[in-house]
């Protein structure tokens, strides 16, 4: 006679809860490993995807306007900023850094702003070697507004644009001044000097040019690196200058 063993109720709902509790348990260490397996490179990777992807929902949303419909440029920035902070918390858990790239060809990505910039060489204070014909990147030059102009988008003698300024492109200009406030480490007044991270290479203390004119023409704005103090001065004084482009 075969017996029939009937669980208790109670037991069966218990055994039920400790399973469940050892998947979540198990599906928690196992994105705990994941995130802590996360590289810099590969979340670099990720936010890169991203930019393209919001390329392609920008170029999409333009392509309605020409067939008449109604474009929604928003959507495409609302998901892109919400894939950058999915992408960012992931990063936080791995404990890296995920936001700047060196290039290895003299600049630095920020893969937050989709900015591409200039990396300073040379040491700060020491001497600075010209090579004719070529853009200097000496941390140590200073420039007035006309010469930063001359500077970013140098000229050949045939009038055409150099496109070797820097990473074979021939689009690098004077940064405003609120894209320079965003490679500060910290607003004002910051208690790091100087007050960027160090992948831009050296970086003078004071202050850095923008192509953000004042009120009055004759002035510009500046941002000072030493703790972030931004300010507007005349065009014509001599200070330094990291040029941009826009890259992602």
């Amino acid at each position: 006679m075969t017996r029939i063993i009937q669980q208790h109720p109670t037991l069966a709902a218990c055994s039920l809860s400790r399973l469940v509790l050892a998947v979540l348990v198990a599906l928690l260490l196992a994105t705990s490993v994941a995130d802590a397996a996360l590289t810099t490179g590969a979340c670099l990777s990720q936010k890169q995807t991203a930019w393209g992807d919001l390329r392609k929902c920008q170029a999409t949303e333009r392509a309605k306007v020409l067939k008449g419909k109604a474009a929604d440029l928003t959507k495409c920035q609302t998901k892109f900023q919400e894939k950058l902070a999915k992408i960012g918390s992931k990063a936080t858990k791995a404990v890296i850094d995920c936001r700047y790239g060196d290039n290895g060809d003299g600049t630095v990505t920020d893969y937050d702003t989709g900015l591409q910039w200039e990396k300073k060489d040379g040491e700060v204070g020491g001497i600075c070697l010209l090579i004719f014909g070529l853009p200097n990147h000496c941390v140590n030059f200073t420039y007035t507004w006309d010469q930063a102009q001359s500077f970013v988008s140098p000229v050949s003698t045939d009038g055409t644009i150099v496109p070797s300024f820097l990473a074979g492109s021939a689009d690098w200009r004077l940064p405003t001044v609120v894209e320079l406030r965003t490679i500060l480490l910290k607003p004002f007044p910051c208690d790091t000097s100087p007050c960027i991270d160090p992948v831009f290479g050296p970086t003078a203390v004071g202050a850095y040019r923008s192509a953000s004119s004042h009120t009055v023409p004759s002035n510009a704005w500046y941002v000072i690196f030493d703790d972030g103090y931004v300010g507007y001065a005349g065009k014509d004084f001599g200070f330094y200058v990291r040029a941009v482009r826009t890259a992602l």
